[in-house]
């Protein structure tokens, strides 16, 4: 389903966009200048994409830490939900679950040479937007890494991690943990050191 102007049939313009009412910005992307509603997500799904942004902030925080004992730590943010431009012609915006950012001026749009880090939490609504338009996309722009992240009852089940490897525009397959098989959500280096237990992605009690 997408979304058009009343009485008109061009593209819609990045300005058009980003002059939309804030209520309804937020339950839509720009994809090649169609606005597009984006896929149903219940509260597991929501919850799971907070608890991995909290975990990532709280890395980010201890990264800045250890990086002051050297020098002016490079600044980093952690959002969730928020705009990111991949490109202006023709326009094209996503919304990741999560977004690891350098630091920007409060009004300033976020745009892919900005991001670090993308994060889209899988649901049974979002499958084949995640793991092929959206990868395809995120990879095109040039974001450094992407997580893929299922969920159950607990939180999170599986973390798929892929990077820009190469100059071809095509993600690589980093790596893929499981709740029940592997020790930790998550463990890099780079874009700087994380490490993320898997208790930090509960979010109900075992069933």
């Amino acid at each position: 389903m997408t979304t058009s102007w009343p009485g008109r049939h061009e593209p819609t313009t990045l300005d058009e966009y980003l002059a939309l009412d804030a209520e309804m910005r937020r339950e839509v992307e720009l994809v090649d200048g169609t606005i597009t509603p984006r896929e149903k997500r219940d509260r597991r799904h929501q919850k799971t994409g907070f608890r991995l942004a909290e975990a990532i902030e709280s890395a980010v925080a201890k990264a800045r830490r250890d990086h002051q004992r050297g020098g002016e730590p490079p600044c980093i943010e952690v959002n969730t939900e928020v705009d990111v431009v991949l490109w202006e012609v023709p326009p094209t915006i996503r919304k990741p679950d999560v977004v690891v950012h350098h630091c920007l001026d409060d009004f300033e749009e976020l745009a892919a040479r900005d991001v670090l880090i993308v994060v889209e939490v899988v649901s049974r609504w979002s499958q084949s937007r995640d793991r092929i338009h959206k990868m395809g996309e995120y990879a095109k722009a040039g974001i450094p890494h992407y997580l893929i992240v299922e969920f159950d009852g607990i939180g999170a089940l599986t973390l798929e991690h892929y990077a820009l490897l190469a100059v071809d525009q095509h993600y690589s397959r980093l790596g893929t943990a499981h709740r029940d098989r592997s020790g930790l959500a998550l463990s890099i280096t780079d874009p700087f050191p994380l490490r993320i237990q898997w208790n930090e992605l509960e979010t109900g009690p075992p069933t």
